[in-house]
């Protein structure tokens, strides 16, 4: 199966490039959503365990996750990859001035490991139809 994408016509980031200046860009798209129900299903196609069982055991992986991360742990999934806490905060021109409250909000980070790299060597990629609207609409769209 291929990654389906489009293209779309945006101002040129190149150094030095004239402002007014616009590319054409390949924006991949996601063909689908997986939830954890239909994949705990898809894996107990490949497995000996129950559905149940394998809903169970990821809720568990989520919550010790949750629960490991934000007591400063970096969690290794072997092949899959590690997750940890980054964040940034304000500077200061003393280490007096800082304080705990002068952290940026932190974030997830995910590593991917050798299985999930190995997954991006051969993509393909397909051209997704471009469907021009010309009709005038006078209803709010979201994109």
């Amino acid at each position: 199966m291929s990654l389906k994408f489009s293209l779309v016509h945006r101002k040129d980031m190149t150094k030095g490039a004239p402002a007014d200046r616009k590319l054409y860009y390949g924006l991949t798209r996601v063909s689908s959503r997986l939830d954890l129900e239909k994949l705990c299903d898809a894996i107990a196609s490949r497995s000996t365990a129950s559905r149940g069982d394998i809903k169970l055991v990821l809720e568990g992986l989520i919550y010790e996750m949750c629960s490991k991360l934000t007591e400063g742990y970096s969690i290794s999934l072997g092949s899959f990859g590690t997750f940890r806490i980054t964040n940034g905060s304000k500077g200061v021109t003393t280490p007096e001035e800082f304080n705990a409250s002068m952290f940026n909000k932190g974030r997830i980070t995910f590593s991917a490991g050798t299985m999930l790299r190995g997954a991006l060597k051969d993509l393909k990629y397909e051209k997704m139809q471009v469907v021009t609207v010309e009709e005038k609409c006078d209803k709010e769209h979201v994109y």
